[in-house]
């Protein structure tokens, strides 16, 4: 049978027509595409595929939160304090409540934070927590990548997955990007002293705890916590020898001590050091959502129970070590507690998954190279049309935009062809490049029209300031320190960021007394929503000048827009259309 093969075709086609003057600069020019290709993918070397992977992964869900997490005005307003005024308080200073003992636990965030607002603004602050999270999946693929003897595909496909299912809810203004990065570094140094017994190593842990403590004083314990499962480890292989490498105990109690020490470097000391422990209130943090145990209701929730299930079998079916164990089952204990803990499961607890499938190679004996292409595509494609179909706006989206939500698939394609397409760092071979230049090409155009639309049309409104027509009408009326405003849960930052001073915000731990030392406010803003205290009583009280109320605040919200002891001076739907916006002043004041 005759057969032909195209790539030899192709050639002697080609040099039958090297006597064209055009088509030999076209070839000349091909050739330098590739030889500045393969110096390109020789730069990037091995990071650069799985580096497009990880991006993409966090790229296409970002921007379904292109927006400043609520949380950041009061973090704002920290860091403005503490530049302008050039100390750190030791007493609260944003709200009404005078002598209020404070702990900034979060002082050098708020400070690199406010840097970055006040120079570039928002934009500039929302990419600099996306590029943070994209080095925390990079780490995050750099661990797999070592507990599981270097198996890239398992690393990256786990690491495909997690990066999908964090960004939207976990990647965002707070500090808890930081001191998640820290402690996942810390896991990584740990495992290379396991595997290598470099002491040295371990000198970095003191380090990063130090620096711990001043980004996030809250979750300075945790890297105690990290360390004790191999300090359980090394004494249980005192007991019985260890098949694999011997854990030496001594440089871990050390460690350990170095840590404890290293976190006295803060302005508040010990308090810092233990705040997590007397800022916690069941009564008060129990009301609070991203507090409450996780429900599958939520895609966050639904990734915990999957994840959960898959290390309890991979602990039942491979001999996995005791310090998997202990940190996987310790951190999924806190992951059940409360749903903002969920993002510590996710990042620190998973990897093992990585060891456990070591020596699997999916897809290498089912399907062929072009075939791969589509699995990951596939599942990506699911989640996003999954997200798309729970929107409750999807049924009124007009005609234009799933073909957009398509066409933006486009993204991802393009990177799942970079990273299954490159062979051994040569990813623009000439074969390849030369019969795939047209798609590559349509799929570069196009992904950038359609994200740069997607951005600017499609996704979600970038809500920077839902009460910005608030503060302007009431700024425009008054001065800022003539303002005694009564504010809810949720919107108390953004006044306070305006230098008005307020009743509550989002920092329930200053307003329990056990941090304040003067005064129980939550549980008496808590009662108020709640209808246990009465609002006339309630505000008898204190001499608010002003009171700003949204639907989220059920109860005054019904009762100040009854009672004719309390003027409406102005009132606004929210920019989402998902709220309503009051602001009041008592009559008879």
């Amino acid at each position: 049978m005759l057969t032909l093969n195209y790539s030899t075709a192709r050639i002697k086609f080609q040099k039958a027509k090297t006597g064209n003057n055009h088509y030999d600069g076209v070839l000349k020019f091909k050739k330098k595409i590739i030889e500045v290709s393969k110096i390109l993918t020789d730069k990037i070397g091995k990071i650069g595929a799985g580096g497009l992977l990880i991006m993409f992964a966090c790229g296409m869900t970002i921007l379904k939160s292109w927006q400043l997490d609520n949380d950041a005005w009061f973090i704002l307003n920290c860091g403005r304090y503490v530049v302008e005024t050039g100390t750190i308080p030791h007493e609260e200073f944003a709200t009404m409540h005078e002598g209020f003992h404070y702990v900034m636990e979060q002082w050098l965030t708020a400070v690199i934070f406010w840097i970055i607002y006040s120079n570039f603004g928002a934009d500039a602050l929302i990419s600099f927590a996306w590029l943070v999270g994209f080095i925390l999946m990079f780490v995050y693929f750099k661990l797999c990548l070592f507990v599981s003897n270097g198996n890239k595909k398992v690393s990256a496909l786990l690491t495909f997955v997690i990066a999908t299912i964090i960004t939207p809810p976990f990647l965002v203004t707070r500090p808890q990007i930081f001191s998640t990065l820290i402690l996942l570094i810390e896991i990584f140094l740990l495992e290379k002293f396991v595997r290598g017994k470099k002491f040295w190593i371990l000198c970095a842990l003191p380090i990063l705890a130090a620096i711990l403590i001043n980004l996030h004083a809250a979750l300075f314990p945790m890297m105690i916590v990290v360390l004790l499962p191999y300090v359980a480890e090394s004494l249980y292989q005192k007991i019985k020898p260890a098949r694999e490498s011997e854990i030496k105990f001594l440089p871990l109690i050390v460690t350990a001590a170095g840590i404890f020490f290293a976190g006295f470097l803060n302005p508040y000391g010990w308090e810092a050091m233990t705040f997590v422990f007397t800022s916690y209130d069941p009564e008060i943090h129990s009301k609070i959502i991203e507090v409450k145990p996780p429900t599958i209701y939520k895609v966050t929730g639904v990734a915990l129970f999957i994840f959960s299930a898959l290390l309890i079998i991979s602990h039942c079916k491979k001999n996995i070590p005791l310090r998997y164990f202990f940190l996987s089952f310790g951190i999924m204990i806190l992951g059940f507690m409360s749903v903002r803990n969920i993002f510590l499961f996710l990042i620190l607890s998973t990897f093992p998954l990585a060891y456990a499938a070591k020596d699997w190679h999916p897809f290498d004996k089912i399907f062929n190279l072009r075939h791969k292409l589509f699995i990951p595509l596939f599942a990506v494609c699911a989640v996003e049309i999954y997200w798309l179909a729970s929107n409750p706006d999807f049924s009124n989206m007009p005609l234009h935009f799933p073909i957009k939500f398509v066409a933006f698939f486009s993204i991802i394609f393009l990177a799942c062809f970079i990273f299954f397409y490159r062979r051994e760092g040569k990813l623009f071979s000439e074969e390849i490049f030369i019969l795939r230049r047209k798609p590559l090409i349509a799929l570069a155009t196009l992904q950038m029209i359609i994200l740069a639309e997607w951005i600017y049309f499609v996704a979600p409104p970038r809500n920077y300031e839902t009460y910005k027509p608030a503060a302007n009408f009431l700024l425009k009326e008054n001065r800022a320190e003539d303002i005694i405003l009564w504010t809810g849960f949720n919107s108390g930052g953004y006044f306070e960021f305006h230098k008005i001073k307020t009743y509550f915000d989002a920092r329930p731990e200053i307003f329990a007394i056990s941090n304040n030392h003067k005064k129980e406010v939550a549980k008496e803003y808590f009662a108020l929503m709640e209808g246990v205290l009465d609002y006339e009583e309630f505000f008898s009280r204190y001499n608010f000048t002003h009171i700003f109320i949204t639907t989220e605040d059920i109860i005054p919200y019904l009762m100040l827009s009854k009672d004719k002891n309390y003027r409406l001076l102005f009132e606004y739907d929210f920019p989402d259309g998902k709220g309503h916006g009051k602001i009041f002043e008592p009559v008879n004041k």
